[in-house]
C-alpha cells in the first residue's frame, strides 16, 4: 500500500514538476535548544518544500496532480540519560525526500503522497551534528556510537483539512491525517489562524511539531497568530525498537510576520507529550523561519 501511494503521487505530480511554474517555497527549522534549552528526543529538524503548478487562486485546484510539492527534510532524534546512566532511546539521524499532491474536494483540502526515508550513519546527519556541536561549543550528542543502522523506508502520508472562515481575520482548520511506514499514526486536530495574512495561502505542516507554515504566500503585509493542538494514535515505530510507543499529543503557538512583500518571519513553540514508555517528561521545541526574497 505504501509503495502504491508513492507510485500514484509520482504518477500524478511528476508531469507538474517538469512543466509547471514554481509557485512558492516552504521552509521551517525546529530545535530543542530553541524551546526548553535541552538537546534530546526530537532534537532538531529542517524541512524545505518547492511548490509547482499552473497557478494559485486561494485554494488547491480540484484536478489531481495539478499542484505538486517536492519536499526535502532532515531530522535528529536523540536519547536522554536515564537515572542509571543509560540512553532511553536509540539515536537516529534521517534524511527524507518526498512528493505530495495538493487537491481540493469541494470545501475540503487534501494532501497525499509520501517519502523515501534514509536513516543511519551513512546519511551523514550524525557527523554533521557532531561538527556543529564542536563549533558552537556544545556537549557532544549522546548515543551516536549506538545509533540505528542504515536503512531505507517508504513512508506514506495523507491529510484532509476543512478550512472554516469564521470572520475575515479568523480561520479554523480542523484536520484528519494518517501516516504509514516508519511509523503508523492516525491523527486528529485543529489549527486557528488569526490576523490579516495567511487566509488565502497554501499551508503546509511540519512533520515533527505540527506547526502550520506557508508554502504559497500572498504579498500582503501584516501579522498572523497561529495556535493549534492534535492527538495521535500510534502503532509501530522503527525509531523505537524494543520500546512501547505511546499515543501522542501536541500543542503549539506561533507568530507569522510579513513586514514586506518578500520578507517573511516566523517563530513558534510546540509542546510534545511523551512518545514512549520510559520518557520521563514532555518537551518543548522552538521553530523558526527567516525568508528574505529579492
Amino acid at each position: 500500500m505504501r509503495a502504491l501511494v508513492l507510485a500514484l503521487a509520482f504518477g500524478f505530480a511528476g508531469p507538474v514538476l517538469a512543466s509547471a511554474d514554481t509557485l512558492g517555497w516552504g521552509r521551517i527549522f525546529s530545535n530543542d535548544y530553541a524551546g526548553d534549552g535541552h538537546d534530546r528526543w526530537r532534537s532538531g529538524s529542517f524541512a524545505l518544500s518547492m511548490l509547482r503548478g499552473q497557478g494559485w487562486d486561494g485554494a488547491p485546484p480540484p484536478a489531481p496532480g495539478a499542484l505538486a510539492e517536492l519536499r526535502f527534510r532532515t531530522e535528529v532524534i536523540a536519547p536522554a540519560r536515564t537515572r542509571d546512566g543509560r540512553d532511553d532511546r536509540p539515536y537516529a539521524g534521517l534524511l527524507a525526500f518526498g512528493l505530495f499532491g495538493h487537491q481540493s474536494f469541494g470545501p475540503i483540502e487534501g494532501s497525499f503522497g509520501g517519502e523515501i526515508i534514509a536513516i543511519g550513519r551513512s546519511t551523514g546527519v550524525a557527523a554533521f551534528q557532531e561538527r556543529a556541536h564542536e563549533i558552537l561549543g556544545f556537549d557532544l550528542p549522546r548515543g551516536i556510537d549506538r545509533q540505528l543502522g542504515d536503512a531505507l523506508h517508504l513512508h506514506a502520508q495523507s491529510e484532509l483539512v476543512l478550512p472554516m472562515h469564521m470572520t475575515p481575520g479568523l480561520t479554523l482548520r480542523p484536520f484528519l491525517a494518517g501516516e504509514s511506514g516508519s511509523e503508523e499514526i492516525t491523527r486528529v486536530g485543529v489549527d486557528a489562524i488569526w490576523g490579516n495574512i495567511g487566509h488565502g495561502d497554501l499551508w503546509l505542516r511540519d512533520p515533527v511539531t505540527g506547526q502550520p507554515y506557508r508554502g504559497i504566500e500572498a504579498e500582503t503585509t501584516g501579522l498572523a497568530l497561529v495556535a493549534g493542538a492534535d492527538a495521535a494514535w500510534v502503532g509501530d515505530s522503527v525509531f523505537l525498537p524494543d520500546r512501547e510507543a505511546q499515543d501522542r499529543r501536541r500543542a503549539r503557538i506561533g507568530l507569522h510576520w510579513q513586514p514586506g512583500p518578500q520578507v517573511r518571519l516566523f517563530y513558534g513553540l510546540t509542546w510534545l507529550s511523551e512518545e514512549f514508555e520510559g520518557q520521563h517528561e514532555a518537551q518543548v521545541l522552538g521553530s523558526l523561519k527567516l525568508e528574505f526574497g529579492y
